[in-house]
């Protein structure tokens, strides 16, 4: 029996797929958040939320 191969490609990394530095703002979490565990997000018409967890990591849910 032939084996076929897998191609085991990956997700591009953030440096590949990130976007010029002239269109995009940096936002600090500290001033998006005021305070706060989480926020909601609209886009497109719907809502998503963005929240800190315990291990202090940030999280986008719909």
């Amino acid at each position: 029996m032939h084996s076929t191969p897998v191609n085991h490609a990956t997700a591009p990394s953030v440096q590949e797929t990130a976007l010029p530095a002239e269109l995009v703002d940096v936002i600090s979490s500290d001033s998006l958040f005021a305070q706060r565990k989480a926020l909601l997000i609209e886009h497109n018409g719907q809502q998503y939320r963005l929240q800190i967890t315990k291990q202090n990591k940030l999280i986008l849910t719909k």
